[in-house]
């Protein structure tokens, strides 16, 4: 008996297309974007503070990102999280959490960050 790989990604995509889920391309759990220049060692820091819980964490390869262009990498490659870093976020011990596909945002504190995200990870 043989069976295709292209057929079974094609009866895969078309399970998912009507769940309207789309198929992951990348492992990544969240995505750390910022909304400002120079925040490059910030999303370092951060991208090491999750690799460090066992969280799979990515960062924008470009120094300065735009903000839009981040989150819509998150929405093509099926990134469920983005941590959102900007000046004013960094000044007050804080980051947004963003759930990509329902577009929530809310703020955690810095220093709770990876724990609050793994117990989402882990509740989903």
């Amino acid at each position: 008996v043989s069976i295709g790989v292209e057929r079974i990604f094609s009866v895969l995509e078309a399970k998912l297309a009507s769940d309207h889920q789309k198929i992951r391309t990348t492992e990544v759990q969240v995505y750390v974007a910022s909304a400002q220049k120079n925040l490059t060692e910030e999303r370092m820091k951060l991208c090491k503070e999750f690799w460090d819980a066992g969280i799979k964490a990515e960062q924008p390869y470009k120094k300065n990102p735009k903000l839009l262009v981040q989150l819509q990498h998150c929405e093509d490659m099926g990134i469920p999280w983005a941590i959102i870093l900007g000046e004013s976020e960094i000044q007050r011990g804080v980051v947004k959490l963003r759930n990509v596909t329902s577009r929530q945002e809310i703020e955690i504190a810095r220093n709770a960050i990876a724990q609050e995200l793994k117990n989402r990870l882990e509740s989903t």
